[in-house]
Order: C-alpha cells, then structure tokens, then sequence
C-alpha cells in the first residue's frame, strides 16, 4: 500500500507552528509496512486542500489528513474532503450528542458553531474521538481510501494507534514490515560517502540514503519484508558491506558524542576542556549525554584576551589543554582556540589540541565562523580527533 499525508494549518505555512504529526505518521506507517511518498503542508483553504487530496488520489492508494476539524469557520476540511470525493456533507444527530456530552462532562456549554463538527461526507465511517471534540472519519472510495484525523497531536496519535492501526492491519490486511536502522559516519565528505556506497543508493529494498547534519553524516537502510527478522536480517547485509567500505569512518548507531564518551569510559580515560570561544561547542556536544560527568572532570570556557594568528591559537590551544588537565588530574585534555578573526575569504583558522599520556596531537582548519553551523563543525572536528586517538588511529 502507497500512503500521502496531508497536514492542514494556514499556522503550519506560516512556520508558527511545527509539523511534528506528518514525522509521527510516516513512521507509524512505515513500521506498519506502508510506503509513504509523499507529504504535503497546505494552508486552511478549501479549494486548495480539495486540489490536494484529488491529486494524492491519483497516486497513492491511502491519504492521511491531520488538522482543520475544529468548529471554526477556517476549518474547512470536512467540506474539502467532501469535494474531493464529489459526496455532499451529511449530519449525523449521534455525533452532536457525542460533542455535547463531553462539554457537559467538562461542565463547559457547547457553542452553537460546534454543530459543525457533527457533518461528515456521505458514506464516511465516523471514529470516534473521546479525547476532543473533533470526531475524524474515513471513507473507502473506489480511487482510494481518505482517512482524516483531528490535528491536536494527542487526540491524532490516540485515534491512529487505537483505530487506524487495527483498520489497516485487520481491514486492509497490511502485514508487511519496513524497518529502519540508522548509522552514523564521521570524517568523510558526503561525496566521498555516496561514491562508496552509490550502487547501494540505487537498490529499491533495501534503500540506503545519506544526510549531512554539522559535518557527520547518517547513513539510513530501510528494509520492506514480510517479517520483522526478515527485515533486519536484510539490514545487516547491508551494513556489514557498508562497514567495509567505509572502515573505521563508520561509527555505527551511536553518534559521535555518545561514541567518545563510550570509548572513555572503557578504556578508563577521562577529559578536561579548554574551549577559547564563547561558543564551547564541544562542551555543548557532550552536555546532552547521560552521565557525562564519569568522563568529563571539567571545562573552561575563556575567549580570546589578545588578538592572535594560527601560529598563536595552536599554542594557546595546547597550553590550554595541558592546563586544564593538569588542573583537574584528567588522563586526557582537549584544547580548542580560534585566530582573531577571518581571513580575506571570511575563514577563521581554528586549532585543536589534544594532550595524552602518549604525547600531543595538534589539527589547525580554516572554518566558516559566519554562521552557527560553523562552531558545530568545530565541535565535530574535536570530538573526531578524540575518537580517534582513543581508537589508536593515526593523526
């Protein structure tokens, strides 16, 4: 089965508010063995949402809409569904009494522009909604099957779990499984990554794909079979080719800062930071971990005092780290120091430093300090050259 979602809110369009029920719904469905897509955002216009759902008709064999069931007037998603099926509105007296006694139990009075809600297109099977006021409906039609759920992310979640699931399971007999599994590299560039593994981004089951967040890189194997150890047996496959072709830039399914702080923690090892930008971006990476306080013994965070060059920030960089693990016995201390400022092409240079009982490593890049992404892959950069170290690889 092929799946379109719909998420419907002129306030989705405006970036004031996030669609986080299409992300939900597309991996429900994909763990339920339905491929999605596609997933469209449009505003609270009935002409515009009727074009919508007609034109996912004429691909997908099930359209899922969240959002516009409320009783204002700009919610218009029951009459555009209506328009796209070419059934008119009907009113069902049952649903009303359904609204009006879960405003009595909230001891609240019912508006009159409620009564909306209670109209559903011709031949539509009504779920009840008793977490809102918002009843949703599905309705089989020969192009397809429109399923529309209220866009409150509790009472969608609610109705898709207790009465999609079962209807797509029970009903329309789905029984496939789509697994997932991602994977996180590091060290690569994303065009050297995707030449290793093109052949493997052009197979359709397994599919692999790539994407790129603050100079790490995740690695995504979707599997579809007929059975839950079908499919990762599929994925393993997959991985174990991956894992060669990629070697030790392959992290697995940790992420780097997860993957450092494990590899401290068994080999025993702990980190102090020197961080000579306000930013202390490789404080940040790690603050998120659990229980990071085993392997980190302290930071500090001090900006530059005085202009320096390269030459000046790779020194104040390894002074820095020596310093703070001498200061707080760490086994290892990590140094990060940006120049004054740019050069003619706008690039900061930006060293790191690493002091081990086996002696120093030092690495000074040039980075893009214009925008926030570039502190980030200054915090990429560090933390690999701890990985690294503590995975006994070459500088």
């Amino acid at each position: 089965m092929d799946a379109e979602i719909i998420a419907i809110g002129s306030e989705l369009l405006l970036g004031v508010t996030i669609d986080t029920n299409s992300a939900y719904l597309a991996r429900q469905l994909a763990a339920a063995g339905v491929n999605v897509y596609r997933k469209t955002v449009v505003g609270d216009n009935e002409g515009r949402i009727t074009a919508a759902v007609r034109e996912a008709l004429e691909r997908a064999d099930l359209v899922i809409c969240t959002g516009g069931l409320g009783p204002t007037l700009d919610d218009v998603t029951r009459e555009a569904v209506a328009a796209a099926l070419d059934r008119p509105l009907e009113f069902h007296p049952e649903l009303l009494d359904q609204i009006a006694a879960r405003f009595a139990a909230m001891n609240r009075p019912m508006s009159e522009s409620n009564r909306r809600q209670a109209y559903v297109p011709a031949g539509a099977r009504i779920i009840p909604n008793p977490r809102g006021t918002a009843p949703a409906f599905l309705v089989e039609d020969e192009r397809g099957t429109v399923i529309v759920l209220p866009g409150v992310p509790g009472e969608m979640r609610y109705l898709f779990e207790t009465a999609v699931l079962p209807y797509l399971r029970d009903e329309r007999g789905i029984t496939t499984v789509i697994l997932v599994r991602t994977l996180h590299a590091v060290g690569l560039g994303e065009s050297v990554i995707g030449e290793r593994i093109a052949d493997l981004m052009q197979q359709a089951n397994p599919t692999v794909g790539i994407s790129a967040k603050r100079a790490r890189y995740e690695l995504r194997i979707g599997a579809r079979a007929e059975s839950q150890a079908e499919a990762e047996a599929m994925i393993a496959q997959t991985e174990a080719i991956i894992r060669e072709r990629l070697g030790p830039y392959l992290l697995g399914e940790e992420d780097l800062p997860a993957t450092v702080a494990r590899l401290l923690r068994e080999r025993q090892q702990t980190i102090a930071l020197y961080e000579g930008i306000a930013q202390a971006p490789v404080f940040k990476a790690l603050l998120s971990l659990p229980n990071v306080e085993q392997v980190l013994r302290g930071a500090e965070i001090h900006p530059l005092d005085s202009p320096a060059d390269a030459q000046a920030s790779s020194d104040l960089a390894y002074a820095g780290a020596a310093n703070v693990a001498e200061r707080w016995q760490s086994t290892i201390g990590l140094g990060v120091q940006s120049a004054s400022g740019p050069n003619d092409q706008g690039f900061t240079a930006v060293s790191l430093a690493l002091v081990t009982p086996d002696g120093e490593r030092r690495l000074t890049r040039p980075f893009d300090l214009r925008s926030a992404d570039g502190f980030e892959f200054i915090g990429t950069a560090a933390l690999d050259l701890l990985r690294r170290y503590l995975n006994g690889e070459s500088e």
